[in-house]
């Protein structure tokens, strides 16, 4: 009965690279078979084909209960067959952003496959682990995983899986810094392209990969090369998103050379695909040249309009994410709670599967390829499907509303930075108006550099303080330089602190700067002063600024010219949002108070102290 069931399995497997939908009904077909047999063993291996397929068709929460049904079902005694569910697992996780749980259940793949020696499966376990480091941004860990890859194609005399892993160890190795490693991967990968694979999706993005690393190796003639060669291939083969990236990349090139005429040429034909494709993340990138070539050609005016749309579409795909996020976390929680929360005996089942840490080898002609985009190469998984859940409701419901606090953490974030940038902007757009360039094109320089300080550490939950002050830095000389030197400030942070180990939810005090600086300084005769100081109490974080200016309670005065409306109270309830989030997330104590002083106004705002260990 098994090796029939393993033909339908097959059958099922290339039906769903032409017609998912017929071989998802064939997959159901096969589970009532394999019941009205009772063969458990049958019965496992089509729920685990069925995920594989649900999984195939983004139907994450189905996956997770076909996979469930699937280790449930399957006799202990079968490890090898228990280690490829536990590995689908780590995929359907890895699909969802659960990178932790990912990471734990390939973990255990890769010590099994040790035991048993299994080469297949230790290819399998390391790839899938650098590449799921490498989204987590472990990448000291994720290159250790990819060379063992490497090794172990060489040792089964496997070349095309040796490439594919050379040209993502190069990407990652190019991401680090270490340019001379990177070169050297990818070199050897771009080598097997060209001599037996010249068709191949990997011989276009190897070449944009090496490129990049010779952009920063600044040898941009050999960069220039690699991405002509590039574009050839992918305007012939009908490379869209590839396409785009190298038009940036070239553009780039030109920005190194300050030939600004090229560089908006390149990344305008960039923006034009990346807009008929409705691709955010490119739009941002070409946006991001547009920006820097129009500044250098003295285009201010349009270099202000592309940096508005630059921060609308970095909040639009933030805010995108962060919603998908929220509703899919929705979804997998209730889903779960529904279809087995309130099954005891099943729930005591899976858990007595999930005490079995023996695991084994992963059948390698189950495997498949998942893509994975990163700069102009691909990332490989190496898997056969399947899916994780937590067998106690409670633990559920808290793991649930953990990341839903993350992500509401990063919804928060998104607002701020539209509030943040607003006065900026407006500056930029004073100067531009007074025909003022110098002033505007060095407004622009630095403004440029805060945004792409805030772009970056926004992205995380925390900082190091160090990021932070420097952030914080950035923008109070901005507003000094708009205000004209309207005030000096001074920051000070506590000697027992260390600014690179202590994280901090990034800009969380800057609403209070900001209002000390558009509502102290504004209404004050002659020049102020403000104070930053941060301090260590005990397992906490104090944060203080005080101003020595007009005070909360003083009479309203306009701002300069051209100066927006404030809208303080929604920086600061985004902040007490914010703080309420890492009071959750961390324990503690975390709130601000202010406080009037003689002259001026003092805010104290108080967080755990976080430790980066």
């Amino acid at each position: 009965m098994e090796d029939r069931f393993t033909g339908l399995e097959e059958f099922c497997w290339a039906l769903g690279e032409t017609n998912i939908d017929s071989a998802l009904g064939w997959s159901e077909f096969f589970i009532k078979e394999a019941e009205r047999q009772g063969s458990k063993l049958d019965q496992s291996d089509a729920w685990n084909t069925a995920g594989n397929l649900r999984l195939n068709a983004g139907r994450h929460e189905d996956a997770l209960l076909a996979f469930d049904r699937a280790l449930l079902l399957l006799p202990n005694s079968d490890p090898a067959k228990q280690a490829t569910i536990l590995n689908n697992q780590a995929l359907v996780h890895l699909e969802l952003g659960d990178h932790a749980t990912a990471i734990d259940l390939l973990l255990r793949c890769r010590s099994t496959n040790e035991l048993l020696k299994d080469t297949s499966g230790l290819i399998n376990a390391h790839g899938n682990l650098g590449i799921t480091y490498a989204m987590r941004k472990d990448l000291i860990r994720s290159v250790e995983q990819l060379e063992h890859v490497v090794l172990l194609a060489e040792k089964v005399g496997d070349p095309e899986l040796k490439a594919i892993t050379l040209g993502n160890l190069g990407a990652i190795q190019s991401e680090m810094g270490d340019l001379p490693a990177a070169r050297e991967s990818l070199m050897e990968a771009l080598a097997y392209y060209r001599i037996h694979a010249p068709d191949d999706t990997g011989l276009p993005g190897a070449m944009v990969n090496l490129g990049i690393v010779y952009q920063r190796l600044g040898e941009l003639d050999r960069s220039d090369s690699l991405l002509r060669d590039a574009l050839v291939y992918q305007e012939r083969t009908g490379q869209p998103t590839e396409l785009c990236n190298t038009y940036i990349n070239m553009g780039g090139n030109d920005l190194i050379r300050r030939n600004y005429s090229s560089a908006r040429v390149m990344c305008d034909k960039a923006l034009r695909i990346a807009d008929g494709m409705e691709v955010v993340t490119e739009q941002i990138a070409a946006c991001q040249c547009l920006v820097e070539a129009n500044e250098g050609l003295g285009r201010y005016r349009e270099a202000l309009q592309l940096h508005k749309r630059l921060m609308a579409a970095q909040d639009s795909l933030m805010n995108k994410e962060n919603i998908e996020g929220i509703t899919r976390l929705e979804a997998r929680f209730e889903f779960r709670k529904v279809q087995l929360a309130d099954s005891l005996a099943h729930a005591a089942a899976l858990a007595q599967v999930e005490d079995e840490r023996t695991i084994a080898q992963l059948r390698a002609d189950k495997n498949r390829n998942r893509a994975l985009a990163t700069g102009g190469g691909a990332l490989l998984l190496l898997a056969s499907g399947g899916v994780w859940f937590y067998t106690d409701r409670r633990r559920r419901k808290e793991r649930f509303e953990k990341e839903a606090a993350t992500l509401e953490t990063q919804a928060l974030r998104s607002q701020m930075n539209p509030h943040f940038i607003f006065n900026a902007l407006n500056s930029i757009n004073a100067y531009v108006q007074q025909n003022d360039q110098e002033s505007a094109s060095s407004y622009l320089t630095k403004f440029a550099r805060v945004m792409r300080s805030v772009l970056e550490n926004s992205r995380h939950s925390e900082v190091p303080l160090q990021d932070d002050l420097d952030t914080l830095r950035g923008y109070m000389e901005l507003e000094r330089k708009r205000s004209h030197e309207k005030f000096d400030f001074t920051i000070t942070v506590d000697p027992s602190l260390d600014p690179l180990s202590v994280l901090v939810p990034p800009l969380v005090v800057q609403p209070f700067v900001e209002n000390a600086i558009w509502h102290g300084m504004a209404g004050k005769e002659g020049k102020g002063h403000i104070t930053l100081s941060v301090q260590r109490q005990d397992d906490q974080l104090l944060w203080t600024i005080e101003d020595d200016g007009a005070g909360r309670h003083a009479p309203k005065t306009g701002g300069p010219e051209n100066a927006p409306t404030k809208k303080t109270s929604l920086g600061t309830a985004i902040t007490r949002a914010r703080l309420d989030l890492v009071q959750k997330q961390h324990g503690g104590k975390a709130g601000f108070r202010y406080t009037d002083r003689a002259v001026g106004t003092r805010v104290e705002v108080e967080m755990p102290l976080i430790l980066n260990t």
